[in-house]
């Protein structure tokens, strides 16, 4: 009876491993969000593990971990929906840091292959164990494919911080960010490598220096999966306060 389990476990696992290609919103881009989205009716289990490292000019500050689960459900064939968690972990502190509602809207339905396809996203990103407050974060987003497979992705974005819906003073707080990647096809449809460029730029009015990344990536699609992973690199000499490394590893599987 122990091994008739086992083998429907395996059996069940490669079923959605190597079955029909996948459908899900595939992202060459560890940072930038691209414009494909999960068909509508459809459910993807997606997960992220990220890091920020230590940087030069605060040594005493230690490297931060993460973990973001969540299922990204296709709402129609312009609409997608994640409903994310995500934990925080440094040195010995484990916790929940967060929920979010992340909607993304394409404005050419899903299966319009026109090479220019444009997207919005909008969250809503509850604070539970954080320093910083509930924000919302808007992104507009553009992707142009060109015949041969190369793929461009511009995402610019801010996120508004909102200390007063716990009862803290002070204003709001703007964040915004750009993130530029460029894909190409080592492999149609299965692996493709990507180099893109992540920044952050703190529009208050506290004098913080700018944040600014760039490394590559790794995309590989197999069966109902699909899995992208990479490094961004901080350009510690526009500010030293910039982490020297952002690592980030993405897995999805299509139900």
């Amino acid at each position: 009876m122990r091994t008739a389990h086992w083998v429907t476990a395996v059996a069940c696992i490669m079923g959605l491993t190597w079955a029909a290609p996948a459908q899900a919103g595939r992202r060459p881009f560890i940072w930038t969000f691209d414009t494909e989205i999960v068909p509508k009716g459809d459910v993807e289990l997606e997960q992220w593990l990220w890091a920020r490292g230590r940087a030069p000019g605060e040594p005493g500050r230690p490297s931060v971990y993460w973990i973001w689960w969540g299922p990204v459900l296709g709402l129609s064939q312009h609409l997608e929906l994640a409903i994310p968690f995500q934990v925080r972990s440094q040195r010995d502190v484990t916790q929940l840091e967060s929920f979010e509602a992340d909607f993304r809207y394409r404005l050419f339905p899903r299966g319009d292959d026109r090479a220019f396809q444009p997207l919005v996203r909008a969250v809503w990103h509850q604070a539970i164990h954080a320093t910083a407050p509930s924000r919302v974060d808007v992104d507009l987003v553009g992707s142009y494919q060109w015949e041969g497979g190369l793929r461009a992705t511009v995402d610019l974005g801010a996120q508004v911080g909102i200390p007063a819906l716990r009862g803290d003073p002070g204003p709001a707080r703007v964040l915004g960010t750009y993130s530029v990647g460029v894909a190409y096809p080592v492999i149609e449809d299965e692996l493709r490598l990507s180099l893109e460029s992540f920044g952050e730029f703190d529009m208050s009015a506290s004098g913080q220096a700018p944040h600014v990344f760039v490394g590559p990536s790794l995309a590989w699609t197999f069966g109902r999966m699909w899995v992208t992973a990479g490094t961004l690199v901080g350009l510690t000499a526009v500010s030293s306060e910039t982490p020297r490394f952002m690592p980030r590893l993405i897995w999805a599987v299509a139900l």
